[in-house]
């Protein structure tokens, strides 16, 4: 049992990473650990961190948040963003336009396409949310 409740313990943390696909030199999206958000909850502002090649890209952040964090049964939006695809790592904000967000920890996934390319990577994470 106690062995049990340690390997857990250790691998606990490590789900809570960022999960990026494809990882290295190809495309690639990491979403930042806070998240901030205004106008009584319905506009979330999402940071990533995106690389690919191609000239642009888009990417669209999707972000769920269940109670004690909301009263609401479940709050949820999403956003798109076209981001610059030369190669380099590039910070991009994301608006998520929702209802019922507030303070607390939420859900949020990232999905990177390139021309007709879709999915070329994708990013899950928890995120907290902050006061703006």
């Amino acid at each position: 049992m106690l062995t049990l409740l340690g390997s857990l313990a250790v691998a606990l943390p490590v789900g809570l990473a960022p999960v990026v696909a494809q990882a290295g030199s190809g495309p690639q999206v990491i979403i930042q650990q806070d998240a901030s958000y205004n106008f009584a909850g319905a506009v979330l502002n999402v940071g990533l961190d995106v690389s690919c090649q191609g000239g642009s890209g888009d990417v669209v952040v999707n972000v769920t948040q269940s109670p004690p964090e909301t009263p609401y049964p479940i709050a949820a939006g999403s956003g798109p963003q076209v981001v610059v695809c030369d190669g380099q790592m590039h910070t991009v904000a994301v608006t998520v336009f929702g209802t019922g967000f507030d303070a607390g920890t939420a859900w949020a996934t990232a999905d990177l396409s390139i021309g007709s390319q879709t999915d070329v990577a994708h990013a899950q994470r928890t995120i907290t949310i902050v006061v703006d």
